[in-house]
């Protein structure tokens, strides 16, 4: 409800403007014979009624149809068919006008779309040097206004002096532009700045892993394993059920980040019936490489399907020195048949034979005899490449 004094000011408004059609009904009508043109203006007048006072707009439209049938009758001595059809348009637009400002443009969203206006045009004159500026004095509202309403440049520089500026108030606009906007550039971008201002942007972020765009829910997976914030973890796993094997991949290396607070779930996740979901598993543990992931990377080699036992192999890879004790055990104690399955494949071939790379003579030789015991002349090359190694 507007105050008494804005209430009074839109009255005096009125009143003014119908006293004006009056004298021009008095002088123009019945002293100079003007039948129309001036008419022209009272629209404005009856639309400014029904935006202060809704319906009662059409009273305006009325008051001026009777001035103006009127001041005709004075004029003529009868009325024309065209005095009526004015005098009528005068009411329909008052009735018309009313309708329109009660129930599809409210006076408070009026306002919103003048102070949207008028927003959007002082941030398309921010330069570069106006950005940095705010960001040294902290003016977290002029940025955020040049976020919402700059050009593409501008918003690109406000989006980096949110992020470093790490303000919380900036997360609700951030997570509207990673979740809408149409330049998957300025995504990432919403989706850096979330990542620096840390955790109090992790609530937020987790409602958009489920997000319909699989280009939000990885850009979402960075930002969260960036943050590295535990509460993240439990949605993280499920997204590695996501039918999207990047987002996938994005979870698993988000998961990584956080590190150990994500393992328990991530072994457990292990046990998936999805090979592609246990292979999202091994490559976070690959990413995390303390002790504790070894065992059960060493135990996914021999997993039935080639992308899981690769997977582990390349986790194991990126671990180096520290697994190859455990690994070395786990090959000479394997059975014939899953020495052979494991050195048979040429891709994890080359990898063990990488980790084994930096292995020391003694741990050579040892894998290299367990593997002639076996007398099959389809692993000779794995048991010369270790030999080869072996003599550099």
């Amino acid at each position: 409800m507007d105050p008494p004094g804005d209430r009074n000011l839109q009255i005096t408004i009125v009143l003014l403007g119908l006293l004006l059609a009056t004298a021009a009904e008095l002088i123009l009508h019945i002293g100079y014979g003007v039948m129309t043109g001036y008419t022209h203006l009272y629209y404005i007048i009856i639309i400014i009624s029904a935006f202060y006072f809704r319906y009662y707009g059409v009273v305006s439209g009325a008051y001026l149809a009777v001035v103006h049938i009127y001041a005709e009758f004075v004029l003529t001595g009868s009325v024309t068919a065209d005095a009526v059809f004015r005098a009528g348009s005068f009411i329909i637009v008052g009735l018309l006008s009313g309708y329109l400002f009660s129930t599809y443009l409210r006076k408070g969203h009026v306002r919103e779309v003048l102070e949207d206006s008028m927003y959007r045009v002082r941030a398309m004159m921010v330069s570069e040097d106006d950005i940095l500026r705010m960001r040294k004095t902290d003016d977290v509202p002029a940025l955020l206004n040049v976020l919402a309403h700059g050009e593409l440049d501008q918003r690109y520089s406000a989006i980096d002096a949110l992020g470093l500026l790490r303000d919380p108030r900036a997360i609700e606009l951030l997570i509207e532009i990673l979740q809408s906007d149409a330049y998957s550039g300025l995504r990432w971008k919403a989706a850096e700045a979330l990542a620096r201002i840390g955790t109090p942007a992790v609530g937020p972020l987790i409602t958009l892993l489920d997000d319909p765009d699989e280009d939000v829910r990885w850009k979402v997976a960075i930002a969260l394993g960036e943050i590295g914030d535990p509460q993240a973890v439990a949605p993280l796993i499920a997204l590695l059920d996501d039918p999207d094997s990047y987002v996938k991949s994005r979870a698993a290396l988000a998961l990584g980040s956080i590190g150990d607070p994500a393992l328990p779930k991530l072994l457990a996740s292990l046990a998936s019936p999805d090979p592609a979901v246990r292979a999202a598993v091994l490559s976070a543990l690959g990413v995390i490489g303390s002790d504790q992931v070894i065992p059960p990377l060493i135990d996914a080699l021999f997993d039935p399907v080639d992308m899981v036992s690769l997977e582990a192999a390349m986790s194991l890879t990126k671990i180096g020195s520290p697994a190859i004790p455990p690994l070395l055990e786990a090959l000479t104690s394997a059975s014939p048949e899953e020495k052979r399955a494991l050195l048979l494949d040429r891709g994890l071939a080359e990898a063990i034979t990488g980790i084994f790379a930096d292995a020391d003579s003694s741990q050579r030789q040892e894998l290299a005899c367990s593997l002639e015991e076996l007398s099959d002349p389809t692993l000779l090359p794995f048991v010369e490449e270790l030999r080869v190694v072996k003599l550099e």
